[in-house]
């Protein structure tokens, strides 16, 4: 009867150990909530699955990812970090620089994954001697998405400059149609004004006002002329814009309500989703530069310092699942962009992406690599805020563009 009672008891325990030794879960926070990235990031997570670990999602959206990284903040004040974040442009190598990010270098010389990304990425991935994030994608920023319909319809073909875009959204809106569909969430606003500063005045404007933020560049005659274009932007975009998040914009060209939308290539994701096509249903075209160039945004997961075995061990199986070629290749295909990693082939995927991968591959060879001021990859915070609030006002309020010119010029001294 005792021996009876012991098999019965030692039975009993048997679930309870068996809990204890399952693999950690994989806590990440990121801020991918629409239907397009909620399905590419299961990607990630279902290879995620077949090495042994649960994935556990702690998604914050808004604000181009600002509401995620606060949440970060407070997680890591209350000493209970995740086992992954997604950054966007200098977030990595700030969290680094304090001390919280662990050291990738083995993963990546175990992997050979220093030799598998652009040359670009590394200012954002590696922190002196030390890779810190893995990137899964690159998204190019400068696209205009348009309804294929109603540009058949109004007899409209790619415009090759901001004058014939203005064109394009007065004959859109003389037909009763919205020109340009977007919110009026400020880093909206500022994808629309950094296109227009690349395309009018080059690429190597670019770099020296706002990436070097040069003063003679920043208050010149080519700013306010950047402006002047933005103003007449904002004539094509329609007053129910106020709150309007990007994806929302989105759908608005792909039924037809709107004829464009100026977007990073994460709209492109929107448009699969709902089965439409490019080429028969949506058109892609880089916004108009005189010089081409290619303003790209890269997602990179980092991975938290912790003294517990299992969880490094879970976090490694995270990485090598980001940096999966297989992976890379099935996630960018439903997230619109194109992957990270340099040595896969996209010739299987759609006609956006092509252009995007050769347009990509010949802007590193011109040295025409601009990183988007928007998601933080142009400057440091401080700066790409000031871009940011001052762009916003102008385009809400009725401010000249020699006014926002100086608030510009001033906000980024003041920065200094």
């Amino acid at each position: 009867m005792k021996l009876k009672m012991l098999l019965t008891a030692s039975i009993s325990l048997l679930p309870i150990a068996a809990v204890a030794q399952e693999n950690p879960k994989v806590e990440g926070i990121h801020h991918w909530v629409s239907e397009s990235e909620v399905k590419a990031l299961k990607v990630i997570t279902d290879k995620l699955a077949t090495k042994g670990y649960t994935w556990q999602d702690s998604a914050v959206g808004g604000l181009s990812g600002a509401n995620a990284l606060q949440a970060l903040r407070t997680r890591l004040a209350a000493g209970n970090p995740p086992t992954t974040m997604q950054f966007l442009g200098f977030e990595g190598l700030d969290w680094a620089n304090e001390g919280v990010l662990r050291s990738l270098n083995e993963l990546y010389e175990k992997n050979g994954w220093e030799k598998t990304i652009s040359p670009q990425l590394e200012a954002f991935v590696k922190n002196g001697d030390d890779y810190i994030s893995v990137p899964i994608n690159m998204h190019r920023q400068n696209w205009i998405w348009a309804n294929k319909a109603l540009f058949d319809k109004y007899g409209i073909s790619e415009p090759k400059s901001w004058d014939e875009v203005i064109a394009v959204g007065q004959k859109l809106k003389a037909a009763g149609v919205v020109p340009l569909a977007m919110g009026d969430e400020p880093w909206q606003i500022l994808e629309v004004f950094e296109a227009i500063a690349a395309d009018m005045n080059g690429p190597d404007f670019y770099k020296k006002a706002i990436v070097d933020l040069d003063e003679d560049e920043l208050s010149s005659d080519k700013m306010v002329k950047t402006f002047d274009m933005l103003r007449k932007v904002r004539g094509l975009v329609d007053d129910g814009f106020t709150g309007r998040d990007w994806a929302v914009a989105s759908a608005m060209v792909a039924d037809g309500k709107a004829g464009m939308q100026l977007m990073g290539d994460w709209a492109k994701g929107e448009f699969l989703n709902k089965g439409l096509k490019p080429g028969s249903d949506f058109l892609c075209f880089p916004t108009p530069a005189q010089t081409p160039y290619f303003k790209f945004v890269i997602d990179a997961f980092g991975l938290f310092k912790t003294d517990s075995e299992p969880l490094v061990l879970a976090q490694d199986a995270w990485a090598e699942s980001v940096m999966d070629p297989q992976v890379q290749r099935d996630f960018n295909k439903v997230k619109g962009s194109i992957p990270a990693r340099i040595d896969i082939s996209v010739s299987d995927f759609d006609a956006c992406a092509q252009r995007s991968f050769a347009d990509r591959d010949r802007a590193q060879k011109n040295d025409t690599m601009l990183g988007g001021l928007t998601e933080g990859f142009a400057n440091q915070p401080q700066f790409t805020g000031v871009f940011s609030d001052v762009v916003a006002k102008f385009f809400t309020t009725d401010m000249s563009s020699e006014d926002a010119v100086k608030a510009l010029v001033d906000g980024i001294n003041n920065a200094k």
